[in-house]
């Protein structure tokens, strides 16, 4: 008995179980996590930690930490847990709308969302999604560790992120959609015969879900990276880490993009901005339903590249 692991699995629910706790329980660490998404001291008082609140038409959020702040108003974290599943089409977007929403219901007066995974997770390209913060299960489990000689439990909530971050290391093995895979196989061949230019990347075997085509051509940093949002509608040039640099990638690019694109801060990121076709139903819809769509992207991803071109 003593040779066997405490805990054979860890699920992104036991995290969640765990954070939650911390958060109604201890005012240590709702302040260190305050701190951790805001930049500085703006705990005053615990409202409330709720887990798995949903929303009729946004979704659902695996965390809402709400306290009053310093300046005697209510804030928000809204937290996604991650250990390996891969995110739904626009989830990141989706947390900041369902913030916006709490605002205008008066729920919170401010808010920020939060990605909190391992370390190999969020450092991951695959990893697209954007949210305010990151914090990382090691950040997490550092903190309970310092934590242990005043609390034993400690020791064992370490131990449960531990078998986490191992877990995100081992590889996750999602379930792969075979009609979404072909569908991304023949989007591939086409765009390898029409817009050669663009970089798209080698298709993979896809899991359902995702429906993010991603580009890397040669006049793109290593940082930089090109998605198509199948579902969404949108194509985005993504500066990542760039955030602090924002006013000279406009000043650099704007003058050249291609008209009703933009350019904004999405997270710790600068993203160009194209809206194009939504792909509705790439799931169950063959490529050859979807040519115009996917021609109208491809364009207007190689009219981004162009401007990219033309500013350096």
């Amino acid at each position: 008995m003593i040779d066997l692991k405490c805990l054979q699995a860890v699920s992104e629910r036991d995290i969640d179980m765990v954070l939650v706790e911390e958060l109604q329980s201890s005012k240590a660490f709702r302040e260190w996590v305050a701190t951790k998404v805001f930049g500085s001291d703006s705990y005053k008082e615990k409202i409330g930690a709720w887990h798995s609140v949903s929303d009729p038409s946004l979704g659902e959020s695996d965390i809402i930490f709400l306290f009053a702040n310093t300046t005697d108003g209510t804030t928000a974290v809204l937290i996604e847990n991650k250990i390996s599943a891969s995110a739904q089409p626009d989830q990141g977007n989706r947390y900041q709308k369902r913030g916006i929403a709490g605002q205008k219901n008066g729920w919170w007066d401010e808010f920020k969302t939060c990605l909190i995974a391992p370390e190999k997770y969020l450092h991951s390209v695959t990893q697209t999604q954007t949210y305010d913060v990151e914090i990382s299960y090691e950040a997490i489990q550092s903190y309970f560790v310092n934590q242990q000689e005043s609390d034993e439990r400690f020791k064992h909530k370490a131990l449960v992120v531990e078998e986490a971050i191992l877990q995100n290391r081992r590889g996750y093995q999602p379930e792969i959609d075979s009609s979404l895979s072909q569908f991304v196989q023949d989007y591939y061949a086409f765009a390898i015969d029409n817009y050669p230019e663009v970089g798209i990347d080698f298709p993979k075997p896809r899991p359902g879900g995702s429906t993010w085509i991603a580009f890397h051509p040669d006049c793109l940093p290593e940082s930089a990276d090109i998605a198509h949002q199948t579902t969404a509608g949108f194509v985005k040039l993504f500066f990542r880490g760039a955030a602090e640099q924002f006013d000279s990638l406009k000043n650099k690019y704007l003058e050249h993009l291609p008209e009703g694109t933009e350019i904004v801060i999405t997270g710790k990121s600068v993203a160009i901005i194209t809206k194009v076709p939504k792909i509705r139903d790439p799931h169950h819809t063959a490529f050859e339903n979807y040519t115009v769509e996917a021609n109208a992207a491809l364009r207007a991803i190689a009219n981004i590249i162009l401007a990219v071109q033309q500013s350096n």
